[in-house]
């Protein structure tokens, strides 16, 4: 575990965070979506993919490719 000193970025800290040299705030203008939506694309790939794999093991088929598949 590390140590958190001084006036490093801790995510679970109440209370006033400082992003940066003398920001308070996360971001400055406009926002970017396409980060997001390739996070829940990939999110949404990696539960397809398990929910694949958990629907095979049930039915018993365990050399399909579903369970075979290495999953990241």
């Amino acid at each position: 575990m590390q140590q958190i000193t001084g006036r490093q970025f801790n995510p679970y800290s109440a209370g006033r965070k400082m992003y940066g040299v003398g920001r308070d705030f996360p971001t400055i203008g406009m926002v970017d979506k396409s980060g997001y939506r390739m996070r829940d694309a990939q999110a949404r790939a990696r539960k397809n993919a398990l929910l694949r794999r958990l629907n095979a093991l049930k039915q018993g088929k365990i050399m399909q490719p579903d369970v075979l598949r290495r999953l990241g």
